[in-house]
């Protein structure tokens, strides 16, 4: 090449160069002093080997600084471009926060803007890694810089259900910028590191951390104790989900008798039914290689949502969880449970129900706390659900919770039942008290109280039991077939293998409105 070209190309590898050095070598080393890594290596480690091609390196902070003092602003703070993870095409962007605490600047929110739209327009992933200072402001000539932000949070919005949208929160983000979090489909957060806040004042020990949105605000959906934790999870957690909503999510081959028993499942459930157990046991023998990723595992733990497989098939599994508050509903198992199940539903994912609920919790505090309209949310997302749905009761079915879970006239694809399982408007004892409360008070003064209420709920019980309801194919109280608990894993094969090619209409409208 000539003088003319070699110009060019030193000019190419000096911007390179600077953009590689970031805000400069002792920022970055008071990142790896802090346990972190740099953008560039996050992007690094997430993807496959070589397969990140940057886009956007030559944009740099054109605005006069408020203080006068100029900064370095590679990609004005942005490192982003296309990369793979296991051989699939992602988009992916960091915030670097060796750049001006990796504060949002203006070309870099229009940068990511056109990241949003591509990714939209691609058909292909996004993922989102974040350690910012939140946005970076400029109040010269009457702007603000909130321009670019403002057009980012919108196309988030327009773009949800289009593709998956993955984000790691691996430091600091606040303000507006906090609002991009919950945007995504999934955020991961690192547990010592992270901190996510809208703005005001903080009077909550450990308020804004991973274990708080963990377990508080439920607004965080995994938790890793570093850098490289949070970047293998988020590459686990794309396997489970596909391109776009115009695919369906990767199956893997799975080889092993469909028809197969699981002998000890049905020692899960303790001999009295009064006593708890853990759903966890019953969910890792049901899925392949005993593999479940739990999402929002400490939040409303009385329900389990998470991605597993069968046969080799992704499917989302929500179940209730006994051992946890009797696997009961209210507001926040019901929200964790809705934006849940609208994902499985936007990415064809199908839904596996395991049931065992003591329904809703009544009373005062519960409705001042909007119970009701939780519930019917929940109503609304699963009447509007056109994914395959599958149904498996174990021993519980009570009251709301019968028909939130996908109860027969809610018409899920498949409704199994256990033989030990019970439908009821409400536990069988409480109707006891309810309807024989004076044959209840004649047996206390006759000292035989116990033995006159577990008279009148052998008999509820009964009457509540699915044999006895099975027998009405049109009732609400009913399944499509009663099944030993060793065939369940073949039965819900079974029933994935059928709906897989499923076509379910709705109504036509402009659109739905949703219980607030």
């Amino acid at each position: 090449m000539g003088q003319w070209m070699d110009g060019y190309l030193q000019k190419l590898a000096r911007l390179r160069e600077e953009n590689a050095r970031g805000g400069g070598e002792e920022l970055q080393a008071r990142q790896r002093e802090l346990g972190k890594l740099t953008a560039r290596q996050r992007i690094e480690r997430l993807l496959d080997p070589d397969s990140f091609e940057e886009i956007g390196s030559a944009v740099r902070d054109t605005r006069p600084p408020l203080d006068g003092r100029s900064r370095p602003s590679p990609g004005d703070g942005v490192v982003m471009g296309l990369g793979r993870i296991a051989g699939r095409q992602v988009l992916v962007y960091a915030l670097d926060f060796t750049v001006m605490g990796g504060a949002l600047g203006d070309q870099a929110a229009w940068k990511l803007v056109e990241l949003a739209q591509m990714a939209g327009r691609f058909r292909m992933p996004l993922i989102g890694i974040f350690d910012s200072a939140g946005e970076r402001l400029s109040m010269a000539d009457g702007a603000v810089g909130y321009s670019g932000l403002a057009t980012l949070l919108r196309q988030y919005c327009l773009y949800s259900g289009v593709v998956p949208r993955i984000h790691l929160l691996l430091g600091p983000c606040t303000g507006l910028l906090a609002y991009l979090q919950v945007l995504a489909d999934f955020l991961i957060m690192h547990r010592q590191n992270a901190f996510l806040w809208l703005g005001g004042e903080i009077s909550t020990p450990g308020a804004g951390s991973a274990d708080f949105h963990m377990r508080r605000s439920g607004q965080c959906d995994l938790v890793a104790d570093s850098d490289q934790q949070a970047l293998e999870l988020a590459r686990q957690l794309l396997e489970y989900l596909p391109q776009s909503c115009w695919e369906r999510p990767p199956r893997l081959p799975f080889k092993e008798d469909a028809g197969r028993l699981l002998p000890e499942l049905p020692g899960v459930l303790p001999d009295n039914p009064k006593f708890t157990y853990d759903m966890h046991e019953v969910i890792e023998q049901i899925v392949d290689d005993g593999r479940f990723l739990e999402l929002k595992a400490d939040y409303a733990p009385h329900l389990i949502t998470g991605f597993a497989r069968l046969g080799g098939r992704v499917v989302g599994l929500v179940a209730n969880n006994p051992e946890e508050l009797s696997g009961i509903f209210e507001p926040d198992s019901s929200d964790k449970y809705d934006r849940f199940m609208n994902i499985l539903d936007a990415f064809h994912i199908p839904l596996v129900t395991l049931v065992d609920t003591t329904a809703f919790v009544p009373g005062d505090k519960w409705e001042k706390l909007g119970v009701i309209r939780h519930g019917a949310k929940l109503l609304h997302s699963y009447a509007n659900l056109t994914c395959p749905k599958v149904t498996v009761v174990l021993r519980r079915s009570y009251g709301g919770g019968n028909i939130v879970m996908g109860c027969s006239r809610m018409y899920p694809d498949f409704v199994y039942g256990w033989p030990t399982m019970e439908f009821a408007p409400t536990g069988p004892e409480t109707v006891v008290h309810a309807v024989f409360h004076k044959e209840l008070e004649a047996a206390r003064q006759k000292g035989n109280y116990e033995q006159v209420f577990n008279f009148y709920l052998g008999i509820l019980k009964e009457m509540f039991s699915v044999f006895q309801m099975g027998q009405q194919w049109t009732t609400y109280y009913t399944v499509h077939e009663i099944i030993h608990p060793a065939e369940t894993r073949a039965r819900i094969l079974r029933a994935l293998e059928a709906t897989a090619d499923k076509h379910e209409e709705l109504p036509e409208r402009k659109r739905w409105i949703k219980p607030a």
